[in-house]
């Protein structure tokens, strides 16, 4: 086996992470406390943030349901550190503990099971348990609605009724333990729940097994303390497959009957990935906004964040971000063009002047038309910027979102294959933080994702909330977003990276888009169904053995030479203005 069929080999091997804690210390003086678990690994010496787990309330015992799917190299230590924090809403935590230890540990130790100390500097706050599973590579899902009928009513004020939900296991590889792998939401005061369909993949559900047993569990839901037990039952899913309605007896801790549940409407489909709607035409449209407030410091100034070094070319942070994200972003837009906002500021642009704080403004002053062309124009747009604003505030992040949701909206109705990305470069806490969050919950169901880069070292707590991983926030009137739409990244963390740096702050698009597109039912549109010059000009489906005869246009020729040249040339221009001794390495060359 050769050096690539090796490396290939390795890569495959992925391992998942179950984590489960016991005994806690309870950090709240009235509860106990509500734990998640952050899993960090280990580049370059450093820590970064690898996943989180979700908030489990009122629990000192807690199991995740939230895993971690990682890729094994036996020869590799790949140290690994969790970390345990008491959530007390609002993006503030009390660290219960962490544990450290590597991946080459967890997959040697016996069963794959590890139970290690957590520690709060000499202190020991309770146990970890972390459980590893291979993965079996699948990218098909199922699909299927549950349902609850004839459940006890254990209450004697009628109203107050049960508040079911209800849990599902699977039994690790060993035989040997019940991982947990779903819960549902509770059903308030419900004795026939119809809980929200369940879209999951085969391999989290089953690893791939369809006769693997499943257990599913209902439990009563209680603000304060310990859920109870209403009944269990067992499922395989070639079991629930055969039939389009399935119903099963739940039975309670005495074997007695406790109800039905019934699996309805189960589908096994393979979802669409990025690359199919890629293929299909989608585009990604970059929209850039900036933060001009009075906490970046005067840009004359080398201690502000907005300091260009003439001398050294040294980029600041500002440019550095968008100089490592615009670069990906714009591979995937067909025309380059970028929308470019600035906020927190006095304007005094020459064609767009301002004697109050803007906090949505045209970076190249033309209110009608705020694209510019290119890298190039990205960043010789923000420096021209830079010399005719003045510093202000407060930091208000809805207004931004106000126009943005104007576009995708008027996108969506005229059914465009575009989604947007507005890429936020701040240096603070958000000073709008309600109206953010309703209007981020108000987008979830348009094209359009947000990515945030925190520049400095601010206090960004509020960036982790509007960051919420498990598609949980909610609005002011107590709405939940559909899906997950915001990235957000700390800029020090990857300050001497920008590869890193990009790969953290687009990581989660591609799942964005994708999770977007079967929100609002979109398949890919079949190619050969595609009017886009890319492929209308082509008679045939393209292959090393036939390209040379393919009967392409000349126009089309033309059309992609060019767009090439003026990309390079572009980008080349860059470069050349950002290296102070280019004409010294020409020369020497």
């Amino acid at each position: 086996m050769n050096d690539q069929q090796n490396t290939d080999s390795q890569i495959q091997q992925k391992l998942e992470l179950f984590i489960s804690c016991r005994g806690l210390a309870n950090m709240d003086l009235f509860s106990k406390s509500d734990p998640f678990v952050i899993l960090q690994i280990q580049q370059n010496h450093n820590w970064f943030d690898f996943g989180k787990t979700e908030i489990i309330n009122d629990n000192l015992n807690p199991n995740f349901t939230k895993t971690f799917i990682i890729d094994y190299f036996f020869e590799c230590q790949q140290p690994l550190k969790f970390i345990v924090n008491d959530d007390d809403g609002d993006g503030k935590f009390d660290f219960i503990g962490s544990a450290e230890t590597t991946l080459g540990c967890i997959a040697g130790s016996r069963d794959q099971m590890l139970i290690v100390d957590l520690k709060r500097g000499s202190k020991t706050t309770g146990s970890l348990i972390i459980k590893a599973e291979q993965v079996r590579s699948l990218n098909k899902k199922l699909s299927m609605q549950i349902i609850g009928d004839q459940f006890p009513n254990r209450s004697c004020i009628p109203w107050l009724s049960l508040c079911p939900f209800f849990r599902i296991y699977r039994q690790s590889q060993d035989a040997n333990q019940n991982l947990l792998i779903y819960q549902s939401e509770h059903v308030k005061f419900c004795l026939d729940p119809k809980w929200r369909r369940l879209d999951i993949t085969l391999q989290k559900l089953c690893n791939g097994n369809l006769d693997k047993q499943l257990k599913l569990e209902v439990w009563d839901y209680f603000t304060t303390g310990n859920p109870d037990l209403i009944g269990h039952t067992q499922f395989r899913v070639n079991e629930i497959i055969e039939k389009k309605k399935y119903q099963k007896q739940l039975l309670n801790r005495d074997n007695n009957q406790a109800g039905l549940i019934t699996f309805n409407d189960v589908k096994i489909y393979e979802p669409p990935t990025f690359m199919d709607y890629l293929k299909s035409g989608t585009q990604i449209n970059l929209i850039s906004a900036i933060d001009f407030t009075g906490s970046n410091g005067s840009p004359n100034l080398s201690s502000s964040l907005h300091y260009i070094d003439n001398q050294t070319g040294r980029l600041n942070q500002y440019q550095q971000a968008l100089l490592a994200v615009g670069e990906i972003l714009l591979n995937y837009s067909y025309d380059k063009r970028v929308p470019m906002y600035g906020f927190g500021c006095k304007p005094n642009l020459k064609n767009f002047k301002s004697s109050s704080t803007s906090h949505c403004f045209p970076l190249n002053g033309n209110p009608q038309d705020p694209e510019v062309e290119g890298i190039e124009g990205i960043m010789q747009t923000y420096s021209n910027a830079l010399k005719n604003v003045n510093f202000d505030g407060p930091t208000y992040f809805n207004p931004l979102l106000q126009e943005v949701i104007k576009i995708a909206s008027l996108s969506k109705d005229m059914a465009k294959d575009s989604y947007y990305v507005l890429f936020i470069l701040t240096d603070g806490e958000i000073h709008d933080m309600s109206q953010t969050i309703d209007s981020v919950v108000a987008s979830s169901h348009l094209p359009f994702s947000i990515i945030i880069v925190g520049v400095g070292n601010a206090n960004f707590k509020n960036m982790n909330i509007l960051d919420d991983d498990e598609g949980n926030l909610k609005d002011s009137k107590g709405n939940q977003s559909f899906r997950d739409l915001v990235q957000f990244v700390p800029f020090n963390q990857f300050k001497d990276n920008p590869e890193l740096l990009a790969k953290n702050v687009l990581q989660e698009l591609p799942d964005q888009i994708v999770e977007y597109m079967q929100l609002v039912d979109q398949q890919p549109k079949l190619q050969q169904k595609q009017q886009d010059i890319t492929y209308s000009e082509f008679k045939q489906t393209p292959t090393i053995g036939n390209f040379s005869e393919l009967q392409i246009s000349d126009e089309y020729i033309q059309q992609f030479n060019q767009q090439g040249r003026e990309w390079n040339s572009q980008y080349e221009n860059y470069k050349q203005s950002q290296d102070p001794y280019f004409n010294e390495k020409q020369q020497f060359k």
